[in-house]
């Protein structure tokens, strides 16, 4: 069941009190030694764009950021939206990263190509599609990113025991996004824990900004919500992992307890699009419960009073920390980057990952929804000084720039 907002260390239940979050990831003081001009570096990313979500996000997020700090980025990935990477000047190759022999083959060619052209300083992947064709290219990545807390289930027959174990870990160093995929590494995959590091996807604090009273206004307009009405937000994929129907049984609790105040809404697609649809014309809740498909999240982030996420597992979810820049405290489940990004009561507020401890904490914030409003100022504030992009960019050229040196 919700507690209300403490002060106390919430650690017994798996969520770091503000201080210990403070102790855990400290503000970067200044440094001379960090504060130093860098060298320009040939930065390749490599990368899965093809569908919407947090990962192709987030490499999109990265590579925009990298070259906005002055240095050569160049993007193969599968696709998707990045004109307007194109726009700013960043190259970007479009390959197929298919587990099949001849996308395999295809994928390495053109990632030779790449590569005799553009000379990287550094081969970072994101994920083991990428990996394993710059490995086929000739050259072992030197970074591979983990966006979720271990690698993917069997993608392929050839996907198992000892040969999966080889196959997956192809880097020669790791980014991880919290402390659970480090061990996962070592344990399942045998990565020494001295090759592994910590560093958080970002957000762009100047696109997701605090709405000012008027931009607020008008999106609250935009999906027809009033002024006495609390507006709870869903953003991602309709996929079982994200348990999107956990957000129409919230709405149907809030039908229930004579909550016609509160408004659901749900951006996003998948495979369980209609079911979500066919859940809410089935209980009756057209008028409180909506969904909108996939839709740039701004203008929602913006509308909104609550993000959700009750989902059963994350790796570092962009739509977290994109709702937090934008002031949006969130409600979300105890799983991947939960102890990065909610400080109870203050950015945000945890729960489990069954549908009734969802309900029921999410039932608790709202039952005083006027407690929301001053923590959308320390939302910002601790997305801007722990979570921005230009913060993980230059944190990421750090450990390039030592490594590089360690291998010359």
């Amino acid at each position: 069941m919700f507690q209300p907002p403490t002060d106390k260390p919430l650690n017994s239940l798996g969520i770091l009190d503000a201080q210990s979050v403070l102790d855990r990831y400290p503000i970067p003081k200044s440094d001379p030694t960090h504060s130093r001009p860098t060298r320009s570096l040939r930065i390749l990313q490599m990368g899965s764009t093809a569908y919407r979500g947090g990962v192709a996000t987030a490499i999109t997020t990265l590579c925009k950021t990298l070259h906005q700090q002055d240095h050569d980025v160049w993007l193969v990935c599968d696709g998707g939206d990045i004109n307007p990477l194109r726009a700013q000047g960043i190259p970007c190759t479009v390959t197929d990263f298919a587990q099949r022999p001849g996308a395999i083959a295809r994928g390495a060619w053109d990632v030779h190509r790449v590569m005799r052209e553009f000379r990287p300083d550094v081969v970072h992947v994101h994920g083991r599609a990428p990996a394993l064709r710059s490995y086929l290219a000739g050259r072992i990545p030197d970074w591979f990113t983990l966006h979720n807390t271990q690698f993917t289930e069997r993608v392929g027959m050839m996907d198992i025991g000892v040969l999966r174990r080889w196959l997956s870990p192809k880097g020669r160093r790791f980014f991880v996004l919290n402390d659970e995929a480090r061990a996962y590494l070592q344990r399942s995959m045998g990565v020494s824990p001295s090759k592994v590091e910590i560093v958080f996807n970002g957000v762009d604090c100047d696109r997701y900004h605090a709405p000012t009273a008027a931009e607020r206004h008008q999106a609250r307009a935009q999906f027809g919500l009033k002024r006495d009405q609390t507006a709870v937000l869903f953003v991602g994929r309709m996929h079982p992992s994200k348990q999107p129907l956990a957000v129409v049984e919230a709405a149907k609790a809030m039908r229930q307890a004579g909550r016609d105040d509160v408004q659901f809404i749900l951006v996003g697609e998948g495979e369980l699009t209609d079911a979500v649809q066919q859940a809410i014309a089935g209980l009756g809740l057209e008028a409180t419960c909506k969904v909108y498909g996939w839709m740039d999240p701004r203008q929602a982030y913006y509308a909104s009073d609550l993000l959700v996420m009750p989902s059963l597992y994350e790796g570092f979810p962009m739509a977290a920390i994109e709702a937090l820049a934008t002031g949006l405290p969130v409600l979300r489940s105890r799983t991947g980057g939960a102890a990065e990004t909610i400080v109870e009561g203050k950015t945000g507020f945890c729960c489990g990952t069954t549908v009734s401890e969802f309900v029921d904490c999410l039932m608790g914030v709202l039952a005083q929804p006027q407690h929301l409003i001053p923590m959308r100022a320390t939302a910002r504030q601790w997305a801007e000084q722990r979570l921005s992009a230009q913060a993980q960019a230059k944190l990421l050229i750090q450990h390039y720039q030592t490594h590089l040196g360690r291998r010359r």
